[in-house]
């Protein structure tokens, strides 16, 4: 459908033309009209239409000046200009202000409808080149950003030399010139979300940053930096537009690399970082340099922390099952013991508790839902839940509802899990288990989403500025506000209150 806009400061003109030609039988639907030029710029702001049909000769801001002002402004939208004469000179301005059609007001409504046709048949084929070029650049930068990733990944993990590296990113045009260099590594929740690394991206713009995800959901980045590399200062100034699109205190930084020859070796470190930084719950990320070095466990003991669990729970003795879990975590922690390491650790008990308990456990379902937790108190509350049921998991689903209607109450504060799962007497594990499996979301996920839900409401029905909406649902920070907007709505929050502006205006 092509949307059309009438501007003629003649009220009979603008009736004639909308009603005495059948735009509709055309695939034309009249979007709307204006007075002047002025209202007509306004409103081609707000409805953007494919073609202006415009008087010449108009109040506040004349035909031509509009047109002037769209070519600049909506430069996709075309204007046909209707005048009562045929002079040289409305002619030459016409041509210079680049309108598509020049028609005179005492052609009949037929050539006026030829001329509109005439230029829908330009829109469609533009359209159709655009779509082809679009279609071409998208493959064309696909298989470069393939071809480049591909490249990368072998380098990183020494199936490529130095020197074929360095002979390859001459070829392929990297932007990696330093003088000096930072590698960014960063587990997100699913490796297909392009929305995550075009955040990434933009964020570390001024880094040049080349992007890729790695196995696991790992999306790594290098970065091109100053001797001094990128600071603590810096990575929380930053912090906003990207922790909606990571999980929690995965996220490592190491700078000061002098060449790109120092990426491999680098990039196993901030790879044995990465697996153990999840337990430094107190921040979202780590730098260090590449003298970090890590002193990591021997995993002898492991086996036995797990059979004192089993042994815990065939006794029956809950103090016993809770003192044994205390410790599993006190090692785990204090060792510590990697996030591999410890997730293989709890699979392999969820595997024994579902054999010992199989009416109560379904071992697939519950190990998948596992993969999904992200910080270690998360998964000693899951793990507590599954060894310690006080009443069965479907008698615990109606206590949802209780805990979303606390949700709704105090969506506006700064509420965790705990929060309301002591507001309705029921344990943090068993809480996360049971409104996962009802929503379909994680509590984090889905209070993100009411905030959002109620953000759209005042968006779409009040002034308020948008940093008063962002407080009053519970962001504390703007920043924060405006990316789990965009990502949960796929636009920000001004185009949002646009498109609800463009669609309470009547046809």
């Amino acid at each position: 459908m092509i949307k059309l806009l009438i501007a003629d400061d003649e009220p009979f003109i603008r009736k004639g033309i909308r009603t005495a030609i059948a735009w509709q039988e055309h695939n034309i639907e009249v979007v709307g009209e204006a007075s002047n030029g002025k209202d007509a710029l306004q409103l081609a702001l707000q409805l953007e239409p494919d073609i202006i049909l415009a008087d010449i000769q108009m109040p506040v801001l004349t035909g031509l000046e509009l047109a002037k002002q769209v070519h600049i402004l909506l430069p996709q939208t075309r204007v046909i200009i209707l005048s009562a004469y045929g002079s040289t000179e409305n002619l030459t301005s016409a041509i210079e202000t680049k309108v598509s059609r020049f028609v005179l007001k005492n052609a009949s409504c037929s050539d006026i409808l030829d001329n509109v046709l005439a230029v829908c048949k330009e829109i469609e084929l533009s359209r159709e080149a655009l779509k082809d070029y679009t279609h071409l650049h998208s493959i064309y930068h696909e298989n470069q950003q393939l071809i480049k990733s591909t490249m990368v990944i072998r380098y990183l993990t020494n199936q490529m030399s130095f020197s074929d590296f360095q002979a390859k990113i001459q070829k392929e045009q990297f932007n990696l010139t330093g003088p000096y260099y930072a590698l960014l590594a960063v587990k997100c929740p699913s490796s297909d979300d392009w929305q995550s690394i075009n955040a990434f991206k933009v964020t570390f713009a001024e880094y040049h940053p080349f992007a890729l995800f790695m196995e696991d959901s790992k999306l790594v980045m290098l970065l091109n930096t100053e001797k001094e590399g990128i600071s603590d200062v810096t990575l929380d100034l930053l912090l906003p537009e990207i922790k909606p699109y990571f999980s929690s205190n995965q996220l490592v930084l190491i700078n000061g690399l002098e060449s790109i020859g120092e990426f491999p070796i680098a990039y196993t470190t901030i790879n044995n970082c990465l697996d153990y930084c999840f337990w430094n719950t107190e921040q979202d990320y780590t730098i260090i340099t590449p003298a970090y070095t890590l002193q990591k466990t021997e995993d002898d003991k492991f086996p036995g922390q797990e059979r004192d669990i089993i042994s815990a729970l065939l006794s029956g003795n809950n103090k016993a099952i809770e003192d044994s879990l205390g410790q599993y975590y006190d090692f785990c922690r204090n060792a510590p013991v990697s996030k591999s390491v410890f997730l293989d650790s709890v699979r392999r008990l969820i595997l024994l508790i579902s054999s010992i308990r199989p009416e109560d456990i379904d071992a697939d379902s519950a190990i998948s839902y596992l993969y999904e937790l992200e910080t270690p108190d998360e998964i000693m509350q899951y793990l507590e839940s599954l060894i310690l049921p006080n009443l069965s998991f479907q008698a615990q689903m109606p206590r949802v509802v209780d805990a979303l209607s606390y949700i709704n109450l105090h969506y506006d504060e700064d509420i965790m899990l705990n929060d309301v799962a002591q507001a309705i007497a029921l344990s943090a594990g068993y809480l996360s288990r049971v409104f996962k499996a009802e929503t379909g979301y994680s509590f984090k996920e889905y209070i993100h989403r009411v905030r959002i839900e109620k953000a759209k409401e005042l968006i779409a029905t009040t002034n308020m500025k948008y940093y008063e909406i962002a407080e009053k649902v519970g962001y504390k920070e703007y920043k924060y506000f405006a990316t789990y907007f965009n990502k949960l709505c796929g636009c920000s929050a001004k185009e949002y209150r646009n498109k609800c502006i463009k669609d309470s205006i009547p046809d």
